[in-house]
């Protein structure tokens, strides 16, 4: 017994030191800065810049591509957007390329290669994609593979990010779920929001517009109402960990979140394996991939940080050609080196950081690194669905972990 109590007081001391819970923001290691491209980024994820001495102001091309004059070289990247900050005709545009692709109205050899990713997923469910080696970086580059398709319909098209950290207690009134786009949760005969599973009721991938899935049935989600997803500053302070290991972990089990509220229990579509046959999946992976990218961007000291190994980065990501390593380089990712820039259309990060500030003053942060009001902190009372760690397969250790830290740090 007494051997048993050593070895238990020996694991959670090597745990202890294997996570440093310390933020760059709480300590000031690091300077958090802007997303967006400047000088500082290009240096420090090595950018090729083209036309020296031509290039004075910033130009937004055709196809969805800004060029930004830094250092008179012109440095151009696809921009991804808020699906907020989107126009009505952007948002139809991109929908209705996911539609016609996905339906076969813009030819069969689209459709084929639109269905072959579909099952690429599904049948590497299980496998590195989910865990911490690929999560990350295969997904950047299954996003990529369903933008190159997209665009290949209208070149003007990128894919937006649907950011569920702006109202994570009543998140199903987000404009995405607007009967005009991807359609609501609402019960067709009582016209009231329902719990139960059911097909899209309206929307562009609704049973009533003839979408299916790829069994020739129509999409099933389920609104689970008593679940939420992470706040900004829930993120924004996991984003900060200067353990990679926490981050890595915490982000890819809060991204399950959305999964399991909009897909719910067992038989909505978007908690399976199944989930990429939802089109909400690529708006949703979008704005998981930003959240990555923030990382990267605003602690530049770590952006190609993965693990530690060196030689992790020359392994080849499951189903695709492309390494670990071409995909870790936002602006110069996949085979191709195409460069993506995520666009911020808010101040929310500079409020919160004043924030963050004043409380320092205030109450040492109580520990938390975060002032919260009871509206910013209603999913507190709502549990974590542990049925995202059956899906993941998360080991005891991994979940405990997870859980003892989200409950230490008091984030939403």
């Amino acid at each position: 017994m007494m051997f048993c109590a050593l070895l238990v007081t020996f694991l959670i001391a090597f745990v202890d030191s294997q996570f440093n819970y310390d933020s760059w923001i709480d300590l000031k290691k690091a300077t958090p800065t802007k997303i967006s491209l400047d000088e500082e980024k290009v240096l420090a994820f090595g950018i090729q810049g083209s036309g020296r001495g031509q290039c004075q102001t910033d130009t937004n091309l055709r196809c969805g591509i800004k060029c930004s004059c830094i250092s008179n070289r012109r440095y151009c990247c696809r921009q991804r957007k808020d699906w907020d900050s989107l126009s009505h005709s952007e948002k139809t545009r991109f929908l209705d390329a996911v539609y016609d692709i996905a339906t076969g109205r813009r030819g069969w050899a689209r459709r084929n290669h639109y269905v072959r990713l579909l099952y690429i997923h599904e049948r590497f469910w299980l496998t590195a994609i989910h865990k911490r080696d690929e999560f990350f970086p295969w997904h950047r580059i299954y996003m990529l593979r369903i933008e190159n398709l997209l665009r290949s319909v209208d070149c003007r098209i990128t894919i937006p990010y649907w950011d569920w950290t702006k109202q994570p207690a009543r998140w199903w009134e987000s404009s995405i779920f607007n009967y005009r786009y991807f359609g609501s949760n609402v019960d067709q005969r009582t016209g009231r929001l329902t719990h139960h599973a059911q097909c899209p009721s309206n929307g562009y991938f609704s049973q009533q517009n003839r979408f299916t899935d790829l069994r020739n049935r129509c999409l099933v989600r389920q609104f689970t109402y008593n679940v939420a997803p992470a706040s900004y500053e829930r993120i924004q302070r996991i984003l900060s960990w200067t353990s990679f290991r926490q981050f890595e972990s915490s982000l890819r089990h809060e991204h399950g979140v959305p999964h399991f509220m909009v897909g719910g229990e067992s038989t909505g579509l978007f908690f399976t394996e199944r989930a990429a046959e939802d089109p909400l999946f690529w708006v949703h992976h979008s704005n998981v991939d930003y959240q990555w990218y923030q990382r990267q961007t605003r602690y530049l000291e770590t952006w190609d940080e993965f693990w530690g190994e060196s030689d992790l980065k020359n392994r080849r990501l499951s189903a695709f050609e492309e390494t670990m390593g071409q995909a870790i380089n936002p602006f110069r990712h996949g085979k191709g080196g195409v460069c993506v820039e995520y666009v911020e259309n808010d101040d929310r990060y500079e409020k919160m950081l004043e924030k963050l500030q004043n409380s320092r003053f205030d109450n040492l942060n109580s520990g938390s690194g975060f002032a919260l009001s009871k509206i910013e902190c209603l999913e507190r009372s709502r549990q974590f669905p542990s049925q995202i760690f059956t899906l993941f397969r998360t080991s005891a250790f991994e979940k405990n972990d997870f859980l003892r830290k989200r409950n230490q740090d008091g984030d939403c």
